[in-house]
């Protein structure tokens, strides 16, 4: 079990929206997740991070970044996210990624990669949000 936390401020806009894509400053994110882990009753229940970095166009340095500062806070894994047709910048992201925490992705608008290649990237969980619906 677990719970997921977005690094996107109030308001929330779908992930898939063109437009203002505005992320919360890092230093008050980790602080959230700080806030998580400090109530966590059980190691069981995973805190997750999810970072909209490469969906809000600030790029791959910028996602390793945050993922760093994440983990460093307490979290448990990182789901790095993409708005991309091709799972390209998110198997940049993987190979530039350290291994500090597991890492999750929902391949929603890259859904022609396969769960193998995904592992093989070094992704740990895959989510396959909506796609029960669109089969």
């Amino acid at each position: 079990a677990g719970v997921c936390f977005e690094d996107k401020v109030f308001p929330k806009v779908n992930s898939f929206v063109v437009g203002r894509q505005e992320l919360v400053p890092i230093r008050e994110f980790a602080g959230k997740l700080q806030a998580a882990k400090h109530t966590q009753e059980t190691p069981d229940f995973m805190v997750i991070a999810r970072t909209e970095s490469l969906i809000a166009g600030l790029g791959q340095e910028e996602a390793l970044r945050r993922s760093h500062a994440y983990v460093e806070a307490g979290a448990d894994a990182i789901l790095i996210h993409s708005s991309s047709q091709s799972p390209a910048e998110i198997l940049e992201f993987a190979d530039h990624w350290d291994g500090s925490a597991p890492l999750v992705v929902v391949p929603t608008t890259y859904n022609t990669i396969t769960a193998q290649e995904l592992a093989a990237a070094g992704i740990k969980m895959v989510i396959y949000a909506n796609h029960m619906m669109r089969a």
